[in-house]
């Protein structure tokens, strides 16, 4: 995948292919500058590709007008990793995902967005930097459900957490995807996280997959090298496949 930086191509991703469908988690995993986040910009729009295609529904993303852009961004949303800072501080939570939802077609209500995302009614009146992470993290996951989407890109969304709100914010994206029936790709350095959470797997490195396939082959039986070393970094997850051994 070719994408245009200051007037230059840049080649961040190669290679890489994979698909998601209805109601499926996928996991990418890699370290800083491995791509992963070249990859959720292109699924966005918001980095122009050079080289390389997105499609949707069997349609390339990069060829849509103006009316198939609209309904492919309600379809497709994110949640950043930085929560607090992609909120917008100006905004009561009440007035973000009321605009939100000016904006969308979706039947969801103000106390829809609540109940999914497990938010008390008292966060409504309050500015992002009254709220902690893990609410500032929930408000930005109802924000995107009021757009009623498909897809979640959910790029870092608990990397910025303490330990046990990441438990926390894992285990409502895990419920929202049931509940919802969302497909959802989750980005992350964290092998743990993606374990938790995901039934396919991809192991990126140097824009490259290096290992993919489903969450319990590529952990119980790594190909690469890099993503063995990434493994005996991660006890927990040794432990668990451990105790799965017969």
């Amino acid at each position: 995948m070719v994408y245009r930086s200051g007037g230059k191509s840049v080649e961040a991703v190669k290679g890489v292919s994979f698909a998601l469908g209805k109601g499926e988690t996928l996991g990418i995993v890699g370290e800083s500058g491995s791509g992963k986040s070249t990859i959720a910009k292109a699924l966005m729009l918001l980095e122009p590709i050079a080289g390389g295609k997105v499609l949707y529904r069997g349609s390339d993303i990069s060829a849509f007008g103006a009316r198939e852009t609209a309904a492919y961004r309600h379809e497709v949303q994110m949640v950043f990793q930085d929560a607090t800072g992609s909120l917008n501080p100006r905004m009561t939570i009440r007035q973000m995902l009321a605009e939100a939802l000016r904006h969308s077609a979706s039947v969801a209500s103000v106390e829809r967005l609540l109940d999914l995302t497990g938010l008390p009614k008292t966060v409504l009146d309050q500015y992002p930097r009254e709220m902690s992470g893990g609410q500032c993290q929930r408000a930005s996951f109802a924000r995107a459900l009021a757009m009623s989407p498909k897809v979640l890109v959910a790029d870092e969304p608990v990397s910025a957490l303490d330990v046990s709100v990441q438990a926390r914010i894992l285990n409502l994206l895990r419920e929202l995807r049931s509940r919802l029936d969302l497909a959802v790709i989750l980005i992350a350095h964290d092998l743990a996280v993606v374990r938790n959470v995901c039934e396919r797997v991809c192991i990126m490195k140097n824009g490259l997959f290096v290992d993919s396939g489903t969450a319990d082959a590529v952990f119980a039986h790594p190909r690469s090298e890099y993503t063995q070393t990434l493994l005996a970094a991660v006890p927990d997850v040794r432990r668990a496949l451990a105790a799965r051994r017969p």
